[in-house]
């Protein structure tokens, strides 16, 4: 007799209802423990009271881009106190301050503009100075 001829083509699975609710019962709790982790905790501004609260502007974000391309020239220390010259990256940051201002004139009030404008000039002079530098 061929091991082939004593093989049921239709086989039956036979499943213990016990076993298929601990199944249940595991994925459930699997889920809820990967949902808890992907969530976000968020404090409310009451428990952070400790730190000061920054509200977002535009002042502020062309402070931030600043800052960046200040770091990228090496005239603010990165962390650890280093100081590291990456004038690709300088000039990107500057670059999008220019979009920037291209994309917001006339919508800008005379106080943005003028941060605007004085952050550019001063990093434009910074990098022209620094590439300078470097030939020497």
């Amino acid at each position: 007799m061929d091991m082939a001829e004593n093989i049921d083509p239709n086989p039956e699975l036979h499943v213990d209802a016990d076993w298929k609710s601990q199944a249940q019962a595991e994925k459930e709790k699997l889920a809820a423990k990967v949902g808890d982790a992907a969530k976000p905790t968020v404090e409310s501004p009451a428990a952070s009271s400790s730190m000061p609260t920054i509200s977002a502007s535009f002042e502020m974000i062309v402070e931030q881009f600043a800052a960046q391309a200040l770091m990228a020239m090496g005239a603010i220390p990165q962390g650890g106190g280093q100081k590291k010259v990456d004038v690709g990256l300088a000039r990107f940051f500057i670059d999008s301050l220019a979009v920037l201002e291209d994309k917001t004139k006339g919508n800008l009030t005379a106080t943005e503009q003028r941060t605007l404008l004085t952050a550019l000039t001063d990093l434009r002079m910074t990098y022209v100075n620094v590439l300078k530098s470097a030939k020497q």
